[in-house]
């Protein structure tokens, strides 16, 4: 079977797709994020039917359908609302990474994982059990709508802090051995520029806008979809975007072993 592979083909085959097995998703009353994982496995190059094999449209689709599905679950936030956890935000935030990791260690060990020089199997494992996704439990929450209960606002803020704990990993992760926190300041800088710089247009321009367009009801989709796309190309220009992120290093002792198995000399 003949698939075509350009970008079009690729958006249509995907949102089709997802369409279909939602609808089945829905009859069964699950949450639709299963439908989505699931049309990703179904049709994907890998175990699935290979209908989608460009993988540059698929992280071309992906990077599309992440920013509006998060621009959709924006509008859905009340940022006051959700400070008003205060203490236990904060508090269940900051320990539940650490308490998590110091399990996953216990858990892991019993299963046999340890560490050996240049192989952090072990510390990796445990971190990554320590994480969730926003993203999928953002949107159970938004189904299910209960984001904007007590309960739902303060796993939200929880969710937020850990992600900040994952820039964290991230940050170090490069060379384990030897952490360099400056790329971890200068992401966390550029963030909250755009955060302000963000909320700044949001207060001050955005509702001259939409007091100009509002008698338009397409001026006001267009508008909107503007504004997200608009926050999105301006995350990836100050170095937060996709691209920024493919480039950045392996694990140091990983590629030096590399090297060395390779024939190759640092």
């Amino acid at each position: 079977m003949n698939v075509p592979t350009d970008l079009l083909s690729s958006i249509g085959i995907c949102v089709g797709a997802a369409a279909l097995i939602a609808a089945v998703t829905w009859r069964f009353k699950q949450p639709l994020i299963i439908a989505y994982l699931a049309t990703g496995v179904i049709i994907g190059p890998h175990i699935g039917l290979r209908w989608i094999t460009n993988d540059e449209s698929i992280r071309t689709v992906a990077e599309i359908g992440l920013i509006l599905l998060l621009f959709v679950i924006g509008l859905e936030i009340d940022l006051r609302k959700m400070a008003s956890g205060g203490a236990a935000v904060l508090l269940t935030g900051a320990l539940q990474v650490p308490i998590c990791i110091a399990l996953g260690l216990g858990f892991f060990l019993l299963l046999g994982v340890g560490n050996a020089p240049h192989n952090y199997a072990l510390l990796y494992l445990a971190a990554c059990m320590s994480l969730s996704s926003t993203l999928v439990v953002v949107k159970i929450l938004n189904d299910k709508f209960e984001l904007d209960t007590l309960p739902g606002r303060i796993t939200l803020g929880v969710l937020v802090i850990q992600d900040l704990w994952a820039v964290a990993m991230l940050a170090v992760q490069p060379n384990i051995l030897n952490p360099n926190l400056v790329p971890l300041l200068g992401s966390l800088w550029r963030g909250a520029v755009l955060v302000v710089a963000g909320f700044a247009l949001a207060k001050y321009a955005l509702p001259f806008l939409f007091r100009t367009v509002q008698k338009a009801p397409e001026l006001i989709l267009v508008s909107a979809l503007a504004w997200c796309f608009f926050l999105a190309a301006a995350a990836s220009l100050i170095g937060l975007g996709r691209a920024h992120r493919r480039r950045q290093p392996l694990d140091l002792p990983l590629q030096r072993r590399r090297r060395r198995q390779g024939g190759q000399h640092p």
